[in-house]
């Protein structure tokens, strides 16, 4: 009875696997389809000079996706505002949480801050705004930022034209030619996954579940609503969304998909930002804390044809978490780097008569823990107590401002 029923037993089982099989498929299948048709949406439709535009509208918070290659996004907004300023902030994330309000009078400031944008790159985009903006723009402010290895960086500035045209056109021949391979592997990404079942759950509660499935996958932007401030926000993006999250109308980042620093979590977070193995430490260690003289000595150049003009150049050394820096400089394994690094800025500074302020130990400056997103992302109000040591834009009075 049994040898009689095993091929009927066995046919079910390969019946169960296939339907197993072609559910799994099928609901890859629609993932895959569903997140292309998000990804074309983006191609579709130019997201970087639509959320330029409307920000310049609304003085609004918006970014452009995808929001950690924001290069295009910032440019476009800096060229739309350079006739309002006289004051640009350069920088990588890291100087990301820098608002215009950090300074006082006379500067008016936008954060043209980039993610992963180096010193070496940073050189170049200030090279292209002292000979491009000279009379509208009087003051460059800009990171030297040891911890993330950019100090040490070798590397020769290269001739950078910040206008749209070319950066566009930058953007568009850095695509790669296997871009529809890289599309695939992003749609089927854990957080792309996320984000579609979250788009799923947001049409299925929408009361015009058409009106809501067309938004998102055919039009540019959701709908304009606003901030726990009152300030107006729209998102570009469908990661994010209702969340406020990008840049505001003076280049800053909101970071609100981020959170602080929690004062359960501090020492363990500070204890291993210290550690031998953490990436301050490995930047320390991979050049014994030797600053890159070339980069340095293009940077003096660049600060003395900007002095002739009657610009100022301010330099700072970005604020840490509270004790980090203190605890590199008492370790066996970075600490004579570290000092090695700090003394090679300042002689530098004070040879060629620059502005550097050092705020590598946030704690003299009063800034607290939760004023960090990680070890060296500082927030809005860390920063303004920062460069309220600033007694007046391109003063030369702090150079020791941290002492």
């Amino acid at each position: 009875m049994n040898s009689i029923l095993q091929p009927a037993d066995t046919m079910t089982s390969r019946a169960y696997v296939a339907l197993v099989l072609g559910s799994c498929a099928a609901i890859l299948a629609a993932v895959l389809t569903l997140n292309l048709m998000l990804a074309y949406n983006n191609f579709r439709h130019d997201k970087n000079a639509l959320a330029s535009a409307w920000q310049q509208r609304t003085r609004g918070v918006t970014y452009a996706p995808p929001i950690n290659d924001n290069r295009l996004f910032k440019t476009l907004r800096l060229n739309e505002r350079v006739g309002e300023i006289n004051a640009i902030m350069f920088g990588s994330s890291t100087t990301m949480g820098i608002r215009e309000a950090a300074f006082a009078p006379p500067l008016r400031a936008y954060n043209f801050a980039q993610s992963g944008n180096s010193l070496v790159a940073v050189v170049g985009e200030a090279e292209y705004v002292v000979a491009r903006w000279p009379g509208r723009i009087r003051y460059l402010v800009i990171p030297l930022d040891w911890a993330l290895g950019f100090t040490f960086d070798p590397g020769t500035p290269a001739a950078t034209d910040l206008s749209p045209e070319a950066v566009r056109a930058a953007a568009k021949a850095g695509r790669r030619r296997d871009e529809w391979l890289a599309q695939v592997r992003d749609a089927l990404s854990l957080p792309r996954v996320k984000d579609l079942m979250g788009i799923a759950r947001d049409v299925l509660r929408a009361e015009r579940k058409a009106t809501a499935f067309r938004q998102f996958f055919f039009e540019p932007a959701g709908e304009e609503y606003r901030c726990a401030d009152g300030t107006p926000a729209r998102d570009y993006d469908t990661l994010y969304r209702g969340l406020c999250n990008g840049f505001r109308f003076d280049g800053s980042a909101t970071f609100a998909d981020q959170r602080r620093i929690a004062a359960r979590n501090a020492g363990a977070l500070l204890a291993a930002a210290a550690a031998s193995g953490s990436q301050y430490a490995m930047a320390l260690r991979r050049t014994r804390g030797e600053p890159y003289a070339p980069t340095l000595e293009r940077l003096a150049a660049l600060a003395r044809r900007f002095a002739r003009a009657g610009g100022a150049v301010v330099l700072f050394l970005p604020p840490l978490m509270p004790g980090l820096e203190q605890a590199l400089l008492a370790s066996a394994h970075s600490g004579a780097a570290l000092k090695r690094t700090k003394e090679a800025l300042a002689a530098w500074a004070a040879r060629e008569r620059l502005t550097l302020i050092d705020a590598g130990a946030s704690e003299k400056f009063g800034c607290a823990a939760d004023e960090f997103i990680d070890p060296h992302h500082a927030l809005p109000a860390c920063y303004a107590r920062v460069f309220a040591r600033l007694p007046g834009a391109g003063t030369k009075s702090v150079r020791a401002a941290s002492d």
